[in-house]
């Protein structure tokens, strides 16, 4: 049957009956077909929200063992009103919440790291900030820029007293040498002093300290561990001015 006549033929039916009868026999025949249309619209519906709403990245950081998750959405907020970030148009998010163990071997550290990585390497994330052991085996990826590539002549005297250094030799070598038999990475070694590039071959800047970071103790940032912080910049940042504003934030008196 031609639909024109399948349509003729269900109006026919349809004929003189009550708004009722007629409300009643449209949800038999096409209740089917207006699920699929009441889902299609949700799908559809839900996905324009997305793009409508999702704003673009103006800055993004992760704070390592901070365990300031509290004071978070302030932190946020008081960093981009200083960087004069439009959340209205713009993201800012600083995660403060995210942890890594000494151990690394559980699945929630696995799960934190490989995030991070990926966040890295897909441009989606600006800055690493982390208490030493995490920061030492994110630096051990590469991860980080060297500071030469990043500071200004004057930022570069300012902050050098404080730079954290990796060996650029390890970072060169095969799998194989660049793990002890434990499987523990070289460059996490406790004895080596990432405070003395007179003791490496090849010292790269890559991190700074944090002492006595004002907006870090505002904000309770690394008060639990009472280890200093060390920050550092992402490869991949194209952010990389308000990734130095950042710097400065937590560092001015």
């Amino acid at each position: 049957m031609a639909m024109h006549d399948e349509i003729r033929e269900q109006q026919q039916k349809l004929k003189g009956r009550s708004f009722k009868e007629k409300l009643g026999y449209f949800w038999d025949y096409y209740k089917i077909h207006t699920f699929v249309v009441l889902l299609l619209l949700i799908v559809v519906g839900s996905f324009v929200w997305d793009i409508a709403t999702t704003k673009e990245e103006a800055f993004s950081a992760t704070l390592l063992n901070a365990y300031g998750g509290e004071g978070q959405e302030s932190f946020q907020a008081d960093f981009a009103e200083y960087a004069g970030i439009d959340t209205d148009v713009y993201s800012c998010y600083i995660d403060a919440t995210s942890t890594l163990s000494h151990q690394m071997t559980s699945e929630v550290d696995l799960a934190v790291f490989q995030r991070t990585i990926a966040m890295a390497q897909t441009g989606g994330l600006d800055v690493v900030a982390g208490d030493p052991m995490p920061f030492t085996h994110i630096a051990g990826t590469g991860m980080f820029l060297d500071l030469k590539d990043v500071l200004t002549e004057e930022e570069y005297t300012q902050y050098e007293p404080y730079f954290y250094y990796i060996d650029g030799t390890i970072l060169e070598n095969d799998e194989e040498e660049t793990y002890k038999t434990d499987t523990t990475a070289v460059y996490n070694d406790e004895e080596i002093d990432h405070t003395d590039p007179s003791s490496m071959e090849k010292p790269i800047p890559v991190g700074i300290f944090l002492p006595d970071s004002a907006k870090l103790q505002q904000y309770g940032c690394y008060a639990l561990s009472g280890e200093t912080p060390i920050l550092g910049f992402i490869f991949s940042s194209t952010k990389l001015d308000t990734a130095r504003q950042f710097l400065h934030f937590l560092t001015e008196p």
